[in-house]
């Protein structure tokens, strides 16, 4: 029994590894790339104005991942020193009938973005920064991804890369895959089911080596009862 057991409990390790090792496979097989996106026809704009705007159609924000950097380039002209910013432009994310972020304000969101570095001519915003400022890193429902300027500067959006960022085929693949069975539940029910049956299989031999078959009866019975109950009989004929 104690081989049994010591055989079942390794049985169980490994289909914990198993597990293990299969939801690093997935972890690690997203497809990323760095994705440029054109800006020929951004506008001239200062004071909280926008140079440009990103919709959905064009650059999904669901293709971001928490490596992502979005990282934008412009001219800057006429820079006002003493201004209450000190970056000269801001990322913002817009959305409408949004139901996935408790910073929405009647289902909009116009979340403003402060860079994580910055010069006069670039910012960059990481995507920790974005999903802070957003409520949430389900980007499902963000319609508009715009570069808008602060009251420091006048500025030309001349470039816009996002980093790291699920290519468009993969993030396809995903968005399908996350509408029919996920194969991670179909490994978590598959192991549960070897525990069980382990558990299971356990249960019943240490039932059975609990008990012995009577000859007599045909049946199995408590091995304690067994030897009992010829004791009991000598002590009735004493």
């Amino acid at each position: 029994m104690k081989k049994f057991l010591s055989v079942a409990m390794s049985a169980i390790i490994a289909c914990a590894s198993i597990f293990s090792c299969t939801l690093t496979a997935f972890a690690e097989n997203a497809e990323t790339e760095d994705v440029t996106i054109d800006c020929s026809s951004a506008a001239t704009c200062s004071n909280w104005e926008q140079s440009i705007t990103v919709d959905q159609a064009t650059f999904n924000a669901t293709r971001l991942t928490k490596d992502s950097e979005i990282i934008v380039t412009f001219k800057s002209e006429e820079i006002n020193e003493k201004a209450g910013n000190k970056y000269n432009a801001e990322l913002i994310f817009q959305s409408w009938d949004n139901t996935t972020t408790s910073v929405a304000q009647d289902g909009a969101v116009w979340a403003k973005i402060a860079p994580v570095k910055f010069d006069d001519s670039s910012a960059t915003y990481d995507f920790e920064s974005i999903a802070t400022a957003y409520g949430t890193d389900d980007f499902s429902q963000v319609y508009n991804i715009i570069i808008g300027a602060t009251d420091r500067a006048k500025i030309t959006v001349t470039g816009i890369t996002v980093t790291n960022c699920k290519t468009k085929t993969y993030a396809e693949k995903e968005e399908k895959d996350s509408k029919g069975t996920n194969p991670i539940i179909i490994v978590i029910a598959v192991i549960a089911g070897i525990a069980i049956a382990v558990v299971v299989i356990v249960i019943i031999m240490n039932k059975k080596s609990s008990e012995a078959f009577d000859v007599s009866t045909g049946k199995f019975v408590d091995k304690k009862n067994l030897f009992d109950e010829p004791k009991n009989d000598e002590d009735e004929k004493k």
